[in-house]
């Protein structure tokens, strides 16, 4: 996103990109891209020059902030210029399943997914894209919209071999025991088997306005 950013408002225009973790971000080289190592939480909002903005934009990272989302689009919001847009794209990962129930792997993948509940026993919620806008209305934001989309792809596909390591990573920060492990084995099975079709995640885009008029 930093560098599609920085193409598209070009040599006059400015990014700036964050992260807890700046190791990626501080390999690009482009003039109108500026790395900055923050905490939207945190840390103060000083080096972020609250009140400049044209456009805030965050990907898939609030679903992460359990019971703070709010407090990080209120931030974010501050950050923009009154009449300044903040976009966030945010999933609802409860429908990434198989969606054959022929198929000689569905019964298995269903029975440990368990309709998303895989996702909400390790303390996340299944349908956090889809409250985007109501976030964002109570933090003030106006002229609000929200889009979603999904895909029904193959096992093995792209979208499948980035899955695999998605919930791994998930299954080990949320204890990652025994029966957690295998479980996760009979979901990574059926997601590298290129006769099962899976429906991704639904993936909202979700955007609204800082008033002209806030302070």
């Amino acid at each position: 996103m930093a560098v599609w950013l920085a193409g598209q408002v070009g040599a006059t225009g400015q990014v700036v990109a964050t992260d807890v973790d700046t190791r990626y971000l501080s390999r690009l080289e482009f003039p109108n891209l500026e790395v900055v190592e923050h905490n939207i939480l945190d840390d103060p909002l000083d080096v972020l020059r609250p009140g400049s903005f044209d456009l805030v934009c965050s990907r898939l990272m609030l679903f992460h902030l359990k019971g703070r989302q709010e407090q990080a689009i209120r931030q974010m919001a501050v950050c923009l210029r009154p009449g300044g847009w903040l976009l966030d794209e945010d999933a609802d990962w409860g429908t990434a399943a198989p969606v054959d129930p022929a198929h000689p792997l569905y019964d298995d993948y269903q029975r440990v997914w368990r309709d998303g509940g895989w996702w909400v026993r390790r303390g996340y919620d299944k349908a956090f894209g889809q409250k985007l806008p109501a976030l964002f209305e109570r933090c003030g934001l106006q002229d609000i919209r929200n889009e979603a989309s999904t895909e029904v792809v193959r096992g093995g596909s792209l979208w499948a071999r980035w899955w695999i390591p998605t919930l791994e990573v998930i299954n080990e920060l949320g204890g990652g025991d025994e029966a957690s492990r295998r479980e996760l084995e009979v979901m990574t099975t059926a997601l590298a088997d290129p006769t099962l079709w899976l429906q991704r995640e639904l993936l909202h885009a979700c955007w609204g306005r800082r008033g002209r008029d806030s302070p």
